[in-house]
């Protein structure tokens, strides 16, 4: 796996760095979802292994379970699940993409990812999935009756972006939409085992999926997301979109970039990824109606985000 590694390294090197630049959430949809959520939010960790590697997992929940402000409910509310996928690395750090997690958990998620630095095939990610979902059935556990079986997203960074598309690919059962984020192209999948299968992609049948990349990401470019956006099945709702001037680790924005990181690897921060990841979510997984007019072939990603990029979709709007 550290040859994955220096590989991206490597790439990153080769890019000049960028001068320090800011993001502004701009469409009505965006600045709604970018803001913080109604729900207060916790942080917890297993208290043991989660998955067949042995890895904790973290869980970033509403403190409130049970309860929707959007709806005016105080009891009752079973959550929506957003799993993650981590990117390649030798140890996870609980902190690692914290920022954006907690952000998924102030909209209503129950948000799990397990320390697992090597998703590939998405046997951990699974493993958490089903982690959460003993939880829910376990009457001694903060989260018995409070989660919504049936209603589980995947989102993935860099390694765990290619996780999620190939589970995506194979028609997975487990998950209802998947937002992978900075797909790497299919050599450094080589090396990480993620490799997806183009091949597949036209044959998937259930799900929706949101490709985000980076304008300056050498990782996971415009013709790397296209290559991906374009195979996959018309059948299901699909959105591709570019980060102006993101890199690779702008997710990991605490919320803004630590300082001395790769050049060009993180130089917006968070901020870019808290508005339309999260919409996305919450219209796939909570229902909410805003979702065609943000995300329509020619919604508001596509028409009124300036910060946004190359965006394709073939999503329609209601009438």
């Amino acid at each position: 796996m550290r040859w994955a590694i220096l590989a991206l390294a490597a790439l990153w090197s080769s890019v000049p760095p960028a001068a320090a630049a800011s993001y502004r959430a701009s469409g009505p949809i965006e600045r709604r979802y970018a803001a913080e959520g109604p729900w207060g939010t916790t942080t917890t960790v297993s208290t043991g292994a989660c998955d067949r590697e042995n890895n904790v997992c973290d869980i970033w929940y509403p403190t409130r379970l049970g309860s929707n402000p959007l709806t005016g409910m105080t009891s009752g509310f079973r959550h929506p699940v957003v799993v993650f996928a981590n990117g390649t690395a030798e140890q996870v750090p609980a902190q690692k993409n914290a920022y954006f997690l907690r952000h998924l958990a102030s909209w209503g998620f129950i948000v799990i990812r397990s320390r697992d630095g090597s998703t590939g095939q998405g046997d951990t990610v699974i493993d958490a999935t089903n982690h959460l979902l003993d939880l829910s059935r376990n009457p001694s556990s903060v989260f018995y009756g409070k989660v919504d079986a049936g209603k589980i997203g995947l989102a993935g960074h860099s390694q765990g972006a290619a996780t999620a598309a190939r589970l995506f690919s194979r028609n997975s059962l487990l998950f209802k939409t998947y937002v992978p984020i900075a797909t790497p192209l299919r050599a450094v999948c080589v090396v990480a085992d993620c490799t997806i299968d183009l091949g597949a992609l036209p044959k998937v049948t259930s799900g929706s999926i949101f490709y985000v990349g980076g304008d300056l990401d050498v990782v996971s470019s415009l013709p790397t997301n296209v290559g991906y956006y374009l195979p996959t099945a018309n059948g299901v709702d699909k959105v591709m979109g570019m980060i102006a001037l993101g890199g690779h680790t702008e997710i990991e924005g605490s919320p803004d970039c630590a300082s001395g990181g790769v050049p060009a690897s993180c130089n917006l921060g968070v901020y870019p990824l808290l508005g339309y990841p999260t919409a996305w979510f919450m219209w796939k997984l909570q229902g909410v109606e805003d979702g065609p007019a943000a995300f329509a072939e020619d919604g508001e990603l596509a028409t009124n985000a300036p910060g946004w990029l190359g965006v394709l979709s073939n999503v329609r709007r209601r009438p």
